[in-house]
């Protein structure tokens, strides 16, 4: 099986009741079983997420995603076949809204505030890769 690398962004349904702590603990108990790596973004407004695994894993795993109602506007930015996980020790790792991230936004984006849209799926998974992760596991 392939190793894959997916990126996707949404929207928050603000309709939806959402816990950030057992929405995470839940994606972390999942990707373990399933052997997804990645990264998670969300400031209240908008998630963007980056899996890694193998191809039908991840490809799985994105699918649930999509259907879940806490999501909206679910737009896959890029899916590719890879070499080596960028978060191999990350069953999710998560990204909050601080100082230090909006600093390093900026590097990647026209603008400290995080807006997926205005960037290209490149400046995007650098950006994941760069910012300052919490770990939740």
């Amino acid at each position: 099986m392939y190793l894959t690398r997916l990126l996707y962004v949404s929207d928050y349904n603000r309709d939806r009741p959402f816990n950030a702590a057992q929405m995470l603990k839940s994606a972390i108990a999942k990707n373990r079983a399933n052997q997804i790596t990645g990264a998670l973004w969300f400031d209240g407004r908008q998630f963007i997420q980056v899996l890694e695994g193998g191809r039908h894993a991840v490809s799985e795993t994105y699918h649930r995603i999509a259907h879940d109602e806490r999501h909206n506007n679910i737009e896959l930015v890029s899916c590719n076949s890879v070499t080596e996980r960028f978060f191999p020790q990350w069953s999710m790792g998560y990204f909050g809204d601080t100082l230090t991230n909006q600093q390093t936004i900026l590097r990647y984006s026209t603008s400290d505030k995080l807006i997926p849209n205005e960037m290209s799926p490149d400046s995007l998974l650098g950006l994941m890769m760069t910012l300052e992760l919490k770990n939740l596991e």
